[in-house]
């Protein structure tokens, strides 16, 4: 195989916003280890790859009026090397994908990490996509059923997530539990049943503080519900959407509320992390709970469900500290880092074995 077809252009959005538990630097490493040469093309950098030349930091991708002009200038054959396939990394990213694989007549690959609104629909190049990376099989089979996407441009590669074990908290009796949840602040994120819940809890006589890390439309409304239930001293919002080591250090228990079909990322971020976790039964995220096993599941909306099943996880620290384990165990095997790099490298492979031709008109064009 020529230097061009081991060469991939990662397209991502926000490294930081994106990727946790998940080093972009560890993956290119991962990727070079089984023969392909990879460069990260960003909006903007995480601190972690600040330094790494394969990491190319380019912001006007991210302001829609400057993006057309800014495409064009894409430095092929300088500091981005002329790959073989682009790989789309997040659904977010979708309309930048698009414009420039029809620029450069860039074969590509596009990863969908969140199922569909309704009424919504993709945005691909028909000329130049090769194929959907669908990060779960419940998502794989919703774009199947209701797309009508074929079986041969569908693959099912579940990321990677490489998350620390949770810290130990000894002193429990001094300790007061964080409960947290994490997520975009809209209205289908479930939040407001977040709120009400904390409530519940606190009316038992439980000492608790509770978080919500995450940014949105709905930030306002979520704090003024906050204020009316009189739990505002109780209750912290980050006003950022990024979680890691430290927020999974502070929960006791995580809680995905989502009230619509979802990927659960956050979910397995936590359950990797070892943090006893409730999630709403829906599409997406039973696929990641074992009721009762690795987690809860609660009606999606239930927030009396939800109070009950926190109180019960705080009353009996030994049994939720089990399923914390026993999640973790079960999240690390599925989410495995070295299975991802290894699942998109065939990937890889199959387009460009099948398709070298658009690559060559790449390189006409730089």
């Amino acid at each position: 195989m020529d230097d061009l077809a081991r060469r991939v252009l990662l397209l991502a959005g926000r490294l930081g916003a994106h990727d946790d538990g998940w080093s972009i630097c560890s993956f290119l490493e991962r990727l070079e280890g089984l023969g392909i040469s990879a460069q990260v093309l960003c909006v903007s950098r995480a601190d972690g790859a600040g330094s790494d030349d394969r990491v190319v930091e380019f912001p006007a991708l991210g302001h829609r009026w400057h993006r057309v002009l800014g495409i064009r200038r894409l430095d092929f054959g300088g500091r981005l090397k002329v790959p073989g396939l682009m790989h789309v990394l997040h659904s977010a990213m979708e309309p930048v994908g698009v414009a420039i694989a029809e620029h450069w007549r860039l074969p590509y690959v596009q990863t969908i990490d969140e199922f569909l609104a309704p009424s919504g629909r993709l945005r691909l190049s028909r000329r130049w996509c090769r194929g959907l990376v669908a990060v779960s099989r419940d998502l794989a089979d919703d774009l199947a059923r209701i797309l009508k996407v074929p079986g041969p441009m569908l693959s099912v590669v579940p990321p990677g997530i490489a998350a620390a074990e949770k810290a130990t908290i000894s002193a429990r009796s001094a300790h007061v539990p964080v409960i947290g949840t994490a997520g975009p602040l809209v209205a289908a994120s479930g939040f407001a049943t977040f709120l009400v819940a904390a409530r519940r809890v606190l009316d038992a006589g439980v000492d608790a503080e509770f978080v919500i890390a995450g940014q949105g439309e709905d930030e306002v409304d979520l704090r003024r519900r906050a204020d009316r239930l009189r739990i505002a001293d109780r209750m912290t919002f980050t006003g950022h959407p990024v979680v890691g080591l430290r927020f999974w250090n502070v929960l006791d228990v995580f809680c995905q509320t989502s009230l619509v079909p979802s990927v659960g990322r956050t979910l397995a971020m936590a359950l990797a992390s070892g943090v006893p976790s409730i999630a709403s039964d829906v599409e997406g995220l039973r696929a990641l709970v074992e009721d009762g096993v690795t987690g809860l599941r609660i009606p999606p909306g239930d927030s009396a469900a939800l109070a009950r099943t926190i109180l019960d996880l705080l009353r009996d620290p030994e049994g939720a500290r089990s399923l914390g384990a026993r999640g973790r165990e079960v999240i690390r095997r599925a989410f495995d880092p070295e299975a991802e790099a290894r699942n998109l490298v065939t990937v890889y492979h199959t387009v460009l074995d099948a398709r070298p031709e658009p690559a060559k008109q790449v390189a006409l064009m730089c």
